[in-house]
């Protein structure tokens, strides 16, 4: 019998050996958007994750659709809560029965490009030195307008962290760094990521972005954001009250002012003139956006 050869390119050789990559999805009764979420982490070309849906208390016959998305694909796990507990705590409880050595988190309501897990871990590899991998997202405010960051490959500090939430709502790391800091703060309703984020970067060390845009946040539905909610207000002077004690003067001023900007709906004449000159482009576009009718 003919032998046949088959050559394994370097990329399957990579997915052969590859490391376990989690992913957690909470989710509270919007299973519209959640199947739109775990269809986009399982189209990764970077094909070894596990994706875990942490269902935070849903109505019963959500649920049973999430029974029956999770047998749709062998990679996807779920933990259903019989009451909601909210976001921080679904995040947790998918962590806590993670199996991979990597982990990165996914909204319900947002969505992975294809490339975005593969793209961590190339970047995880040149960069093992740092604590995480980061990226850049697109933001759909509606229909008309899309926003889409555009930040450089850079190493992001403690001092600099400690301005603002310079990384955005997801980043990636090892597994036993997220349990390490205690997951996320349960007392949180909002600003979650950025506390979870300054507790990891100051226990671990620096992080590093990548300046590819790979994550789609969607603003574009009519479910609410925690952004959008007076549970913003709460996050914002919980987390600095928390962390004030690590703050220099300029990064205390930074705090006031986007708490300012997205807490208190200022007009721009009444902002500025309470603004370091250094944050007076951020103002400006912000409120801009809003004179022009969008939710920002």
């Amino acid at each position: 019998m003919k032998q046949v050869a088959i050559c394994i390119g370097p990329e399957e050789r990579m997915q052969e050996t590859a490391d376990l990559v989690s992913i957690y999805i909470p989710t509270c009764n919007r299973f519209d958007l959640l199947q739109r979420a775990v269809a986009s982490c399982l189209a990764q070309t970077y094909t070894n994750i596990e994706v875990i849906i942490s269902d935070d208390g849903s109505e019963p016959s959500v649920q049973e659709k999430i029974k029956q998305l999770a047998l749709s694909d062998n990679r996807i796990k779920l933990v259903l809560s019989a009451e909601s507990r909210g976001a921080c705590a679904a995040r947790n409880n998918a962590i806590a029965i993670a199996q991979g050595k990597f982990v990165t988190g996914l909204d319900d309501d947002d969505e992975f490009k294809p490339h975005r897990i593969e793209s961590f871990i190339k970047a995880w590899s040149a960069r093992a030195d740092m604590s995480f991998i980061s990226a850049n997202s697109c933001i759909y405010i509606d229909d008309s307008l899309k926003l889409t960051s555009r930040k450089k490959n850079a190493v992001i500090t403690l001092q600099e962290l400690l301005h603002t939430n310079v990384i955005g709502n997801q980043l990636f790391t090892l597994l036993s760094s997220m349990k390490a800091i205690g997951g996320f703060d349960e007392e949180l309703q909002a600003r979650q990521d950025y506390d979870a984020w300054i507790r990891l970067v100051a226990k671990f060390g620096p992080g590093y972005r990548i300046s590819d845009v790979s994550y789609v946040i969607h603003q574009d539905h009519s479910y609410e954001r925690i952004s959008n909610s007076s549970r913003r207000v709460q996050g914002y002077d919980y987390v600095y009250k928390k962390h004030e004690h690590k703050m220099n003067s300029a990064q205390k001023a930074s705090h006031k002012f986007y708490r300012c900007l997205y807490t208190e709906n200022p007009t721009l004449f009444a902002l500025l003139a309470k603004t370091p000159l250094r944050l007076w482009p951020v103002a400006i576009k912000v409120i801009s956006l809003r004179m022009l009718g969008y939710k920002v």
